[in-house]
């Protein structure tokens, strides 16, 4: 079994290109082959022995080089599963696996609705029933996401699956275990990820100045980098909570970090599965997380593992954060509770429904 991603970029960091490395590196150690084709050129950040390819670059014009370049991989390398992941290199593999005896998964990782996607969703729908009336099948990171598929496509039922995403590893508990980043406060909240408009850090900071407002509370760190970063600096200083409001900028490894912070707070407006929810969960991490359309609460069990709020509600997230420092002792759920819950995250058994997916 040769086994290729397919990708548009890889940017590091990324929540799509952390689970497609995990998952690669499980192929690896079940003894299949596995490699990347990552369409802008960027090199995948993995660890292993898995091959990576150039694509065609961006725009247009890259798309097209990239299904002369990926149908010809293919045939040299002998190719024999496939896993896209984002539109275009969706409709890159499509394109390019076009008479191919190849088994191809389509991936689909966000809502169907999300602002920053440029296709709309009527656009969405015929590039679904694209993928569908080929031979391959469609993975969704969530069974609600797989049900708003369905709906929107209801004769491909049967082609449309949940996988889970390939999360907890021991090389993520492991780097779990390294020193703190220097500069930190003790004792602090946390929130984690790419600074962009869909992770709702600007609705955090208004929160958690709301909140600070009723009531002492531990610092904010804000864990990423991204094109809002000066934005929410500004904010917090508007605000006049700077001084207790830490911005780390990337961390290679957040790991420690979010170990032992005393909350995980998730602000995104959409989601399709949180991947660091469900990597809080994993290490021991309190959770507070925005009830938005897809992904929190299933993982959260209707709220029986962390708290749950109402999405894109600045009250209701200041309330949630007061709520979270009210002893739970009772209402924490047990060790064997979250054990079982996140278990389907491991790598082993993503691999495993990826090798279902394909064989039925």
């Amino acid at each position: 079994m040769h086994i290729l991603f397919i990708l548009k970029d890889f940017k590091s960091g990324g929540g799509v290109e952390r689970v497609q490395q995990r998952l690669s590196e499980q192929f690896l150690k079940d003894g299949q082959r596995v490699s990347f084709f990552v369409m802008n050129g960027e090199t995948p950040d993995t660890e292993g022995d898995q091959g990576h390819h150039d694509g065609g670059g961006s725009g247009i014009a890259g798309l097209l080089r990239s299904i002369v370049l990926l149908r010809r991989l293919i045939r040299r390398e002998q190719v024999t599963h496939l896993i896209s992941a984002k539109e275009q290199a969706n409709v890159c593999t499509w394109f390019a696996t076009l008479g191919s005896a190849c088994k191809v998964i389509y991936s689909r990782h966000l809502t169907l609705d999300c602002t920053e996607q440029k296709t709309g969703p009527s656009s969405l729908r015929l590039l679904y029933a694209l993928y569908l009336c080929g031979s391959g099948k469609v993975v969704t990171v969530s069974t609600a996401l797989r049900q708003s598929l369905v709906d929107l496509l209801p004769w491909g039922r049967q082609r449309v699956r949940y996988c889970p995403n390939a999360v907890i590893t021991e090389q993520l508990l492991q780097a779990s275990q390294a020193a703190l980043p220097l500069g930190l406060p003790g004792d602090y909240w946390l929130g984690l990820g790419r600074l962009a408009p869909q992770k709702g850090f600007d609705l955090l900071l208004d929160a958690y100045a709301m909140a600070l407002q009723r009531q002492a509370l531990p610092d904010l760190v804000i864990a990423g980098d991204g094109p809002l970063r000066e934005a929410l600096t500004a904010q917090a200083q508007r605000l006049g909570i700077a001084h207790r409001v830490h911005l780390t900028g990337f961390l290679s490894n957040p790991y420690p970090l979010l170990r032992h912070a005393r909350l995980f707070i998730l602000s995104s407006l959409h989601e399709g599965m949180p991947t660091v929810l469900i990597e809080a969960l994993a290490l021991g991490t309190p959770v507070l997380a925005c009830d938005c359309e897809t992904g929190p609460r299933e993982l959260l069990d209707n709220g029986r593992l962390g708290l749950l709020v109402k999405a894109n509600d600045i009250p209701a997230l200041a309330n949630g954060m007061l709520q979270s420092l009210a002893p739970r002792d009772h209402l924490a759920p047990s060790e064997k509770t979250v054990t079982d819950a996140i278990r389907p995250y491991t790598s082993q058994h993503a691999a495993q429904a990826y090798y279902q997916v394909w064989n039925q």
